[in-house]
């Protein structure tokens, strides 16, 4: 498969810009814009596979009020997920991470 973290990193950044500036649990949703601008095509493996990379690094955590909402919409179905931007994605764009992804000193332990 592609490179998941490379389009995984374009992605955050995409996300950044266009919906969290800088913003600590701001809410986002990832959809045709943030994928276009991160290279990626919305729904497609890769794309994907970026999303849950960031999930399983704590870049981004589920907004469970935000989907709890979708969920009673109508039309529901055809939406994306809503997540939170977490201090350790602000701390992945800005490159302050251990090798090989891990949190640095100062964020573990943290939660």
């Amino acid at each position: 498969m592609a490179d998941v973290e490379g389009a995984a990193q374009r992605l955050l950044r995409a996300l950044n810009e266009n919906q969290a500036h800088d913003r600590e649990g701001a809410e986002v949703e990832p959809g045709e814009q943030e994928a276009h601008d991160a290279g990626l095509r919305p729904g497609s493996p890769l794309y994907r596979a970026a999303v849950w990379w960031l999930l399983d690094k704590g870049a981004l955590v589920p907004d469970r009020e935000a989907n709890a909402r979708a969920r009673n919409a109508a039309g529901a179905q055809h939406r994306d997920f809503a997540f939170r931007f977490t201090r350790r994605g602000l701390d992945m764009l800005r490159g302050v991470t251990g090798e090989a992804g891990e949190s640095c000193p100062q964020e573990r332990g943290q939660h």
